[in-house]
């Protein structure tokens, strides 16, 4: 959101891709975790249980968002709603080599569509000792693909985001594992500083970006690893206070919603005259408008859908 609406943050700091870098850990972490849980059920069982259980989570607030951006001609969401009706957004940014404004950021969920359609089938059928070794496979596999191509916009096909889900997954395999997560603080925190700084003061070159999103992927098993082991002390007690336990319950909506706003209210907020504020305001107004939509939509869509997981426990 910061990312989005405050563009002047980018000089700084490249909130956005970090922000996706962690999902994808994170993603892998959760997807990894359901699928081992479930190698001890016959397969197609899993298989089902697994695909009705992510449909019921994604698709009704997805296609609810793209249905609702179409109906209001939000920038060019009609003359391409069928790329992302597909999943195939980041396939069409790709191609084009181009953003598409408000629906620019759906490219790293069909980056998660994509991946869903291989992986459970890895994990369910790979005999579990050799799983090991797929998931360290995968991790080299991202950062190479985006160093070999001089076209940066390869980083949006799911093969060049395989280090961070990769690096998720392999949490979950080893998520007793300490040297992961230390491994995550040690080397990642360090180097996602260092890259940051480098940014900074030369400017974004190619290996730049690959080193700094590998070591966003480490930095995020360490903050995944920890988060499901457990915060203690004062950083637990943030993350446990209801305010930050409500977005994280939201947070689909938020993500999925948060880049029309600007396209809904830009006109409105270029009306205000605040320019001492300017971007506080900005960020201000987006953002209680983005956590209200998102309110709405996980009570009146996201909650009744979400009830019928209980038919595949």
């Amino acid at each position: 959101m910061l990312f989005h609406f405050v563009p002047k943050v980018d000089r700084f700091a490249p909130l956005g891709s970090i922000g996706v870098r962690l999902f994808f850990v994170l993603s892998g972490f959760l997807i990894t975790g359901i699928l081992l849980a479930s190698r001890d059920r016959p397969f197609a069982a899993s298989l089902k249980t697994f695909y009705a259980r992510r449909f019921l989570r994604i698709f009704p607030l997805f296609y609810f968002a793209l249905f609702a951006a179409a109906v209001l001609n939000i920038g060019a969401v009609r003359q391409t709603v069928l790329w992302h009706l597909a999943y195939l957004s980041n396939v069409y940014f790709y191609l084009r080599g181009d953003w598409q404004g408000p629906v620019s950021h759906l490219w790293s969920l069909a980056v998660e569509e994509q991946f869903y359609l291989v992986w459970p089938w890895l994990i369910l059928c790979v005999p579990r000792r050799r799983l090991i070794w797929v998931m360290a496979a995968m991790i080299p596999i991202g950062p190479l693909a985006r160093l070999a191509s001089s076209d940066p916009w390869i980083s949006v096909l799911p093969f060049s985001c395989l280090d961070s889900l990769g690096l998720g997954a392999l949490l979950a395999y080893q998520v007793q594992g300490r040297w992961l997560i230390g491994t995550g603080f040690w080397l990642g925190v360090p180097a996602l500083a260092v890259t940051l700084v480098l940014r900074y003061v030369q400017g974004e070159s190619a290996a730049q970006v690959v080193a700094m999103d590998f070591a966003v992927s480490l930095t995020g098993v360490w903050m995944v690893g920890r988060a499901a082991t457990g915060f203690g002390g004062v950083a637990g007690k943030l993350l446990e206070l209801r305010p930050v336990l409500y977005l994280g319950t939201i947070s689909y909506g938020l993500y999925v919603y948060h880049n029309f706003m600007p396209y809904l209210l830009g006109p409105a907020l270029a009306s205000v005259n605040a320019p001492i504020f300017n971007w506080l305001w900005r960020f201000a107004v987006l953002a209680t408008a983005t956590v209200s939509v998102a309110s709405v939509s996980w009570r009146v869509i996201e909650q009744p859908f979400l009830s019928l997981k209980r038919h595949f426990p």
